[in-house]
């Protein structure tokens, strides 16, 4: 999978956004709008790269500050779509719980 053809996936199917400013190998995917503070954060993944090939995607709701949850490969478009779907669920669950 492209740096591209997951761009679209995540923007076009999720509502996901990603902050104009973020540079170098990565980018981070947000729901609907930008906000990096800790206590309303929208993230929901982080995408690492290699020029256009994908090496890992990180599950940011489902990660903790000394654990990382990556989603695993190979990468497949349903499989994807049940991962970001949860990860937005439980972004939303918590929110709604603060």
């Amino acid at each position: 999978m492209t740096k591209s053809e997951l761009h679209d996936f995540l923007t076009l199917n999720f509502d996901l956004v990603v902050d104009s400013v973020e540079r170098g190998g990565g980018r981070t995917y947000f729901l609907k709008q930008v906000d990096w503070r800790p206590a309303s954060t929208t993230r929901v993944l982080r995408v690492e790269y290699n020029h256009e090939t994908v090496k890992q995607i990180r599950l940011c709701v489902s990660s903790d500050n000394n654990n990382s949850v990556f989603a695993p490969q190979p990468w497949r478009l349903s499989e994807l779509s049940n991962l970001v779907g949860n990860e937005i669920r439980s972004l939303i669950n918590r929110r709604e719980n603060v």
